[in-house]
């Protein structure tokens, strides 16, 4: 599994629909932080492949986003299953 957590820069325009959009997505959970241009967001899925086509095309295109960079990464059950 990988766990990914991202910040969003948002249109504070659509802040909040952005948010909820981004709630509803499986996988995906958002988090306050201080700046209000931007949203945290933590993916959670099977892979890291499938954690970065969730960022790229999925939450890209989610209302009010306009730009979203990964600040951690974690996957050790990955690694475990390679080794």
């Amino acid at each position: 599994m990988a766990i990914v957590g991202a910040f969003a820069r948002v249109d504070t325009e659509y802040t909040s629909a952005c948010r909820e959009e981004l709630d509803q997505l499986g996988g995906v959970s958002t988090f306050d932080l201080d700046d209000p241009d931007k949203v945290g967001i933590l993916i959670e899925a099977d892979t890291l492949d499938d954690a970065h086509s969730t960022i790229t095309k999925t939450i890209r295109s989610t209302t009010g986003v306009m730009g979203v960079w990964p600040v951690y990464v974690n996957t050790e059950d990955e690694q475990e299953q390679l080794d």
